[in-house]
């Protein structure tokens, strides 16, 4: 899982500096292990990280942007060509079986486009005004605001989020306290989405691989002069119709890319499931995995304060209160999560659970 979360972080590296640092942090300290290997670390790291920064904070905006664009043209051409090649595949085959994929297949293609749609409009919460929580004394360095727990300035958004995860590109948006349960079942349902594809795509991908292409003529053109049947030898001129090509091609084009967003995304999300299960942003996991590693030196046990056993996070993370029910996380839903991204002192808390 540590390889995992590294790649996340490399992948996702618009997210805060302070997040940056730590990584740069972890990384001088493995090579500096290395003997007789003598480097000036901050010559360095500065050399390499300030043009990374310098790009990030002035064309951020327009990139997320553009990676938006590229998440809704990408989810359009899937779709299009398991209608195109996929649709006809299966109704030569059983009417009755292709009704049944395409009603399961559009459930999962309405929560694709449901939580990406959400997590992009919806504000991943900003810390309120100083008055309405007079007794949170702490404040932000960079942006002056009030600061509860949990809450982390975004040098991308450059403001504070309430329980922030990290600033996602693809989102051109923080995920935080409001807009992460989205964010996760948008991943969540989009590898749903690739296992089905793979599962009832390959069939449809031997089947075009397999075939004799029918269109493409066999041989070489020729003419009769009278007498005599002679090659044509402007072959050129001659035009066959390339789709059963043209199929093939695409057929494997979304099979490479449904594989390479299977692999992304199935990692991305049993590392978030795993940070959910223990109670914990992707921020926090760094800072808590030094504190464990400094109270394991120590001989004692570290207790994160928001860790309430796998079970009660998750419905915590869900926001599974209030009557809700586990059906909430199969159908689209715009319930709020339980809290309001300040106080996490819940009613049903249970015994926090340690790590050693």
């Amino acid at each position: 899982m540590r390889i995992i979360s590294k790649l996340f972080f490399v992948s996702n590296f618009v997210i805060s500096k302070i997040t940056r640092k730590q990584i740069w942090k972890k990384v001088r300290q493995k090579i500096g292990n290395i003997p007789h290997l003598s480097i000036d670390w901050d010559v360095l790291t500065d050399r390499f990280i300030e043009p990374v920064i310098w790009v990030v904070d002035h064309f951020a905006d327009s990139l997320g942007k553009i990676f938006v664009s590229l998440v809704w043209l990408l989810i359009q051409f899937v779709v299009g060509v398991a209608y195109w090649i996929g649709l006809s595949f299966y109704w030569n085959i059983s009417a009755e079986l292709t009704i049944a994929l395409v009603i399961f297949g559009h459930w999962i293609l309405l929560n694709v486009v449901f939580h990406y749609y959400m997590a992009l409009i919806t504000p991943p919460g900003l810390p309120p005004d100083a008055e309405q929580i007079p007794h949170i004394k702490a404040r932000c360095k960079k942006c002056q605001s009030v600061k509860p727990e949990r809450t982390h300035h975004c040098s991308i958004c450059r403001t504070c989020i309430l329980r922030m995860d990290h600033h996602c590109p693809w989102l051109n948006n923080c995920v935080g306290h409001f807009n992460h349960r989205y964010f996760f079942l948008f991943m969540a349902y989009v590898v749903l989405g690739m296992i089905f594809l793979f599962i009832f795509g390959a069939p449809v991908i031997v089947h075009e691989l397999s075939i004799s292409d029918a269109s493409e003529p066999i041989g070489y053109p020729v003419f009769h002069n009278g007498s005599h049947l002679l090659p044509v030898k402007q072959v050129e001129e001659v035009s066959p119709p390339r789709s059963r090509s043209l199929r093939r091609a695409v057929s494997v084009t979304v099979a490479i890319l449904c594989a390479g967003i299977l692999a992304a995304l199935g990692a991305l999300v049993g590392w978030h499931a795993r940070l959910i299960s223990r109670g914990e942003t992707s921020i926090e996991n760094l800072t808590n995995k030094d504190d464990r590693e400094a109270k394991r030196l120590e001989g004692s046990t570290f207790v994160n304060p928001y860790d309430y056993g796998p079970y009660e996070n998750w419905r915590i993370f869900l926001g599974l209160s209030e009557g809700r029910t586990w059906w909430c996380v199969f159908f689209p839903s715009v319930h709020p999560p339980r809290g309001d991204g300040i106080s996490w002192c819940f009613k049903n808390d249970l015994t926090h659970v340690s790590y050693k």
